[in-house]
Order: C-alpha cells, then sequence, then structure tokens
C-alpha cells in the first residue's frame, strides 16, 4: 500500500528534478501560469518518495469544470504496476471531486524500443486496463524518442571516448568536417541567455518558412527559456568564413596540383597508352572535384558576415538532458555543412546524465518506415548509435463522459486554448 497526498506544487521538485522530467516541475508551473497546477507526492510504507504528478488544470470557462493535463506523466517507476493502480484510483477520485471532466496523460515512459516491445503485457495495454483510453488523433506531445544511453558511473574521459566510438564514421567526418571549415559553438546561458532565444527565433521563423511547420511566437520561447534558466542553455553555431576560405583554398590547391600531376603524366610521351587509359577517369575526377570546390568558394562569398546557422535548446535536469527544439538557417544545406549534438553530448557527461534524448522522429504512420515522412531524421539520429524509443503515447482519463463529449469531441476546447498561450 501507498500513500498519497496533495501538496505544494514546490515539493514535487526535488524528485521530478533527479528523474529529469522538467514538465513535471515547479519550473513548468510557473511557465504554464494560465493553468492552476495540482501537485500530488506518493511515498512507501518507509516514508521514501515514490512518485510525483504535477496535473495543470484549465477551466471551463462559466462552468464548475476544468481539463487536467499530465504533461510527461506521472514521476514514478512504470513497472511498479500496484504504484501507478493505486495512483490512478487516488487521481480518480480527487478529479471527481474537483469537477475534472478529463485529464490528458501522455507519460514518458517506454513502450517499444528499436521497434521490440519490451513484454508481452505491454504498458499500453496496463494504462488502458486502469480506464485510461488511448487517443490517436491530435496529440500535444510526439510519442517517439531517439536517445542515447550515458553511464555516469563511468569515468567522463573514458564514457566520452565510448560514446564517439559508437558514432558512424560518416558521423565522424561531418563533425571533423564542420570544425575544418570554421563551424564555431557559442553557448548563452544566465544572463545571455535572452539573446540566444532570439537569435534562435530569428531561425525558427526561416526553418518553419521553408518547411511548413507550426510555430509559437517569440514571447513563448522567452518564457520557456526563463522559466527553466537554471537546466537551459542555448547552443549557436556559427559560420567562419575566413576560416572556411582558407581551408578551402587550400583543398582547391591540392586539387589543382594533382590535376597537373596527373596530366603531365598523360601527356608524357613515354607513358603507354595503357596507363592513359588508367589515368584518364582520375583526371575528369581531379575536374570534377576542382569544379565543385570553385562552385563552394562562390557559395560561401554569400556568408561572409559570419550568420548563425544552427540552434538548440539544450535542457540537462537531473539524470537526463534533451535537445528540444532546433532550428536551422538556409545556408547550413547551402553550405552543405550539417548540424550535430555533440557537443550537447560532451557536455552531458557530468557524472548525473544517464540519458540523452533527441527528441521525436519517424511519425510511425506508414507501414514500411521508409515512406514515413521523418525517416530521413530518424537515418542521421540513428549515426549516434543510440535507440530508436516508442512512448505509450497520449491517454484520456475520464470522468465526465458527457463534458468530454463536448469540449473534446466537438469545442476541442483544451487545443484550441492552450496553442494560444
Amino acid at each position: 500500500m501507498y500513500r498519497f497526498e496533495k501538496t505544494d506544487v514546490k515539493n514535487i521538485d526535488a524528485f521530478a528534478v533527479e528523474n529529469g522530467i522538467f514538465q513535471q516541475t515547479s519550473y513548468w508551473a510557473s511557465f504554464r501560469s494560465f493553468m492552476k497546477p495540482d501537485a500530488f507526492i506518493g511515498f512507501d510504507e518507509n516514508g521514501n518518495t515514490v512518485l510525483t504528478c504535477l496535473m495543470l488544470r484549465l477551466p471551463v470557462y462559466l462552468t464548475p469544470y476544468s481539463v487536467g493535463y499530465i504533461t510527461r506523466g506521472f514521476v514514478c517507476d512504470y513497472t511498479n504496476r500496484e504504484l501507478v493502480s493505486e495512483f490512478t484510483d487516488y487521481l480518480k477520485a480527487y478529479c471527481s471531486k474537483k469537477h475534472v471532466a478529463y485529464v490528458i496523460f501522455d507519460p514518458f515512459c517506454d513502450y517499444r524500443i528499436d521497434f521490440e516491445e519490451l513484454s508481452d503485457n505491454n504498458i499500453s495495454s496496463f494504462f488502458e486496463s486502469l480506464g485510461f483510453e488511448k487517443n490517436t488523433v491530435g496529440v500535444l506531445q510526439p510519442r517517439t524518442n531517439y536517445r542515447l544511453l550515458l553511464d555516469p558511473k563511468n569515468d567522463i574521459t573514458a564514457e566520452r571516448k565510448k560514446m564517439y566510438s559508437d558514432f558512424t564514421v560518416h558521423l565522424k567526418n561531418d563533425i571533423k568536417f564542420s570544425h575544418d571549415r570554421g563551424v564555431t559553438l557559442e553557448v548563452c546561458k544566465g544572463e545571455d541567455l535572452d539573446r540566444g532565444v532570439r537569435i534562435f527565433y530569428d531561425l525558427l521563423v526561416e526553418t518553419t518558412e521553408k518547411k511548413g511547420f507550426g510555430r509559437r511566437n517569440l514571447d513563448y520561447y522567452r518564457s520557456f527559456a526563463d522559466s527553466l534558466k537554471d537546466f537551459v542553455s542555448i547552443y549557436l553555431y556559427k559560420y567562419d568564413y575566413e576560416k572556411d576560405k582558407a581551408y578551402t583554398d587550400e583543398i582547391l590547391k591540392q586539387a589543382r596540383l594533382r590535376l597537373k600531376t596527373l596530366t603531365d603524366e598523360h601527356e608524357d610521351p613515354n607513358t603507354t597508352e595503357q596507363k592513359r587509359l588508367r589515368l584518364e577517369p582520375k583526371i575528369r575526377e581531379a575536374n570534377k572535384q576542382i569544379d565543385a570546390t570553385v562552385r563552394r568558394i562562390e557559395i560561401s562569398k554569400k556568408y561572409e558576415n559570419c550568420p548563425y546557422l544552427s540552434a538548440s535548446f539544450f535542457i540537462k535536469m537531473g539524470n537526463k538532458a534533451y535537445n528540444f527544439y532546433g532550428a536551422n538557417s538556409a545556408a547550413l544545406r547551402e553550405l552543405k555543412l550539417t548540424a550535430n549534438y555533440a557537443d550537447m553530448l560532451d557536455d552531458s557527461l557530468d557524472g548525473k546524465v544517464s540519458s540523452f534524448n533527441m527528441g521525436g522522429t519517424l511519425r510511425l504512420d506508414t507501414e514500411n518506415i521508409k515512406d514515413d515522412k521523418m525517416y530521413e531524421l530518424y537515418q542521421y539520429k540513428k549515426q549516434y548509435g543510440g535507440e530508436f524509443v516508442e512512448m505509450p503515447g497520449e491517454f484520456f482519463l475520464v470522468l465526465n463522459r458527457k463534458m468530454f463529449k463536448l469540449l473534446n469531441g466537438k469545442l476541442n476546447y483544451f487545443r484550441r486554448i492552450i496553442y494560444r498561450r
């Protein structure tokens, strides 16, 4: 048997922060302050904290009802099904008393890893047995996550070496190539955080307009960063034109020297016809390299003002780190450079973090994953040597069926309000 009680929202922070679920903290409640926070804490028979929960309630104006939202679920060990079951009963009783029409719940836990279910008695079926109803339409949070597992007990130098050894050769080459061509890192935190958010937002506008994605307004991201300022950094990648020019000029010089060597040998009267035939493809390849390098120099000239190429919200809390929001400029693709997570991963090695979460990838809405619109992103993230995690997804806990049909089915009330804030 477990004991649960309603508590002040700050009392759940220690457990939620330790477990790295930032959407289940008072910091998140402060960020989404237009909703009323209800915080709960659960204890085992020895008085140890085993569960915390932040439920934000959106009032239904001119009625006694509200809609509850438990972003990323309770903070607990989901393999302890007795605990989850008992808290669900407690939550149902509380919500009925407080006129909560229904609760939206999307737990941050594993359902499948690399497309394999973890057990015969899967977690989704368990939630449904407790009365949760699966939602598959218009969910609020992504249900997939690409994750790298880190060992906080390992020596940091050894863990860094192990981490990099899992990267593909292609990824390692891309990282080195970016550094060689003048991509530099700038980290904004503390008093400099707002400047980083503004630069991020400019890149986000460019990204979303090109790809047709939705976005919030600047104040949303400012408020997000400010509420979680103790845990958020903005990673900015900038382009150093002069460094790239020097690097590329040297490549062009070497390519031209190679072409001259090949051409001289081809034109040498002592060269046999057979050898000339072998040299001709090499000469064509050298000419192609020179042409491509010259084009690259012409393109890079457009960006000699050293613009920002890429920006990411990096969140590190307790045993988890996240690449949470990201945006890239058109210059990144045009310059044929690649944004990467290596610096964020490196900074996750602090003796506490056990997982780096790259966020959603694959929509899982096609029979063949190669047809998935996010397949290219999935292929990119796979290069880091982590694992593809599918979470159970979003559920409804319905307390008042009539109000649920009206608010969720007809009015789409919660989503219309939440996306305005």
